[in-house]
């Protein structure tokens, strides 16, 4: 979820040190080999790595990224086929992704970040605001890191669409995977599915992402958020299609009272799978 499991970066760590303390270690400590690798990693990648890491900062400032109309507002650069080649370049890099807000078709298409390194630099190296964790082994623990851990498990789902695919069985089944979000009014709240599978077989596996330390407990908060996101998306999904709640989380589903409300239960071992 840091490192995006690039081998040049977890050469640099040490057995004889916990997580965190590598962490500290590679980013945050003096002569840190990782703290300015954000900058030399773009200066030796694109021949203007500016306007590059601009586009990647943008983008990173929200969760669900940028409309192509919002991340020129934001950046101030010339819409032109450059800007297009930039992005694209992006992409091959795998440092951003396009994808489709579900119900909104092409014309409504976002980028946003997908690059763990990029992700985790720009939310605790990078950033020099007050709220800023120079001191990983203090923050460890804290509500940002806390966030974090959510935000880069969900990026960490969707960068393995092939092995989540595998996991439920449908990996010859051609399928479009989109997020979708819904902006809260003083009326209603608002709702978001971290990830949304439309096969064509006529199911669509509403994914929830869920970062947790231990077997999962659905509890009826979880219930009714589920009941809640079903009954929206079933306003926009076609009406013959079925709707399979699908877990995705790190050690499992634990068998309590709600654990029912998923059909499917996919796991780290899942993600990991070669396929």
């Amino acid at each position: 979820m840091m490192l995006g499991g690039i081998p040049y970066y977890l050469n640099y760590f040490e057995k004889s040190l916990s997580v965190s303390q590598n962490i500290q270690t590679l980013f945050f400590d003096k002569g840190a080999p990782l703290k300015n690798e954000f900058d030399r990693l773009f200066s030796s990648l694109f021949t203007n790595p500016d306007v590059m890491k601009a586009i990647v900062v943008a983008l990173n400032s929200k969760k669900r990224g940028l409309t192509r109309k919002e991340l020129l507002d934001k950046t101030g650069i010339t819409d032109s086929g450059l800007f297009s080649k930039q992005l694209k370049a992006l992409e091959s890099g795998a440092f951003i992704i396009k994808y489709d807000s579900y119900g909104n078709g092409k014309r409504n298409s976002y980028y946003k970040v997908s690059d763990p390194f990029c992700i985790f630099y720009l939310r605790f190296v990078r950033d020099s605001s007050p709220r800023a964790k120079k001191e990983w082994l203090g923050a460890a623990g804290s509500q940002a890191v806390a966030v974090w851990n959510g935000l880069a498990f969900e990026n960490l789902c969707f960068n393995h669409i092939k092995q989540i695919k595998a996991a439920l069985g449908i990996s010859g089944v051609t399928t479009d995977e989109s997020l979708w979000s819904k902006q809260g009014t003083d009326e209603e709240e608002g709702a978001q599915i971290d990830l949304i599978i439309e096969r064509k077989d006529n199911v669509v596996n509403m994914c929830e992402a869920k970062f947790y330390s231990d077997e999962f407990i659905a509890n009826k908060d979880c219930h009714f958020a589920l009941v809640r996101r079903e009954r929206l998306l079933r306003e926009i999904i076609p009406k013959k299609a079925s709707i399979h709640n699908t877990l995705i989380t790190t050690f499992g589903l634990k068998q309590v009272e709600y654990f029912g409300d998923f059909v499917n239960v996919i796991t780290l071992d899942d993600l990991f799978r070669s396929v």
